[in-house]
């Protein structure tokens, strides 16, 4: 299978990396340095057990520049650039390319749905942990579960790509209530990504650090009040021990977020806990601490001028 994955950082070079094992891989980014690195030696995966594999069979190119039609298209982009990565490269999507996003945060299949018929659209999520080492190499620091679905009742193009993703090496499963996954994933995201960014430490530090995790507690909380109004019941300790158990099972990685901050990049906190906040103003649905924590991540954003003067 012809695969392009839109996105070449931590995530995506894992996924294109293990993807690459049985077929065509294309890496697309914006960032020149990256894409001349994985063309020159491919990308290199550290795994946890201390062992180093290079997967050489993968090309990359600049975002918008390749334009060949593809089987299938993973969308690994942080969300807030999911509307230019697409529309740069709509030249990808034939009428039977279907269009897979694994990234973080709401709404990404609406996006993705501009351009592409919601049959060949798979939404998913991954337990997977992966940190960008520059240069075409990842450190592959969790594993998971990658969980896939559809907004159809049906979709005969699901087994194909959960085959697609265990010939692999992946774990996957199908499920038949995908919204109910996503809000699983934001309740992650929304509390270790935007915590541990802030305190620029690892996910361990959730569980490690009281004052944290009462924080991400109130966070998460305020979150599950949003679903139970969108029309998703979960219950607070369900929810809760959840997130305890990410942080235990990838508690030596970093948070997508924390990497983003400790190199002065745009993070995906609009995506994330602002979603949260914006769905909870339809449903009047009190979100102190989520609206806070919005903010303390757009104040850090604003002061990366500062730290690259330093």
């Amino acid at each position: 299978m012809k695969i392009v994955i839109i996105g070449a950082g931590a995530m995506g070079c894992l996924y294109g990396a293990y993807l690459s094992r049985n077929n065509e891989v294309v890496m697309l980014d914006s960032y020149q340095p990256q894409v001349d690195a994985i063309n020159g030696h491919g990308i290199h995966v550290l795994e946890e057990d201390g062992s180093e594999v290079t997967y050489d069979h993968v090309s990359a190119a600049l975002s918008g520049e390749y334009k060949e039609p593809a089987d299938l298209v993973i969308v690994f982009v942080k969300s807030t650039f999911s509307e230019d990565a697409l529309r740069a490269n709509r030249r990808l999507f034939g009428e039977h390319t279907l269009v897979m996003t694994l990234q973080n945060g709401a709404g990404n299949d609406r996006k993705i749905a501009q351009y592409v018929d919601k049959k060949n659209i798979i939404i998913g999520t991954s337990k997977h942990n992966s940190v960008n080492m520059g240069g075409g190499m990842v450190r592959h620091s969790g594993h998971g579960v990658t969980t896939i679905g559809s907004n159809l009742k049906e979709n005969p193009n699901l087994p194909v790509i959960k085959a697609l993703l265990e010939e692999s090496g992946f774990l996957a499963e199908i499920t038949d209530d995908i919204q109910r996954i996503i809000w699983s994933k934001l309740f992650v995201n929304l509390s270790i990504n935007t915590f541990t960014a802030i305190t620029r430490s690892p996910i361990s530090s959730m569980i490690d650090n009281r004052y944290a995790w009462d924080f991400a507690e109130k966070m998460i909380c305020e979150a599950v009040n949003v679903a139970e109004a969108d029309g998703t019941h979960f219950s607070y300790m369900e929810v809760l021990n959840m997130v305890h158990h990410v942080c235990e099972d990838a508690g030596k990685g970093y948070s997508s977020m924390s990497q983003d901050v400790m190199h002065c990049r745009r993070t995906e906190i609009d995506a994330i806990n602002g979603a949260i906040v914006e769905q909870a103003k339809l449903y009047n649905v009190p979100v102190p601490y989520n609206s806070l924590i919005v903010d303390l991540i757009h104040a850090i954003e604003g002061s990366y001028k500062y730290q690259e003067k330093q």
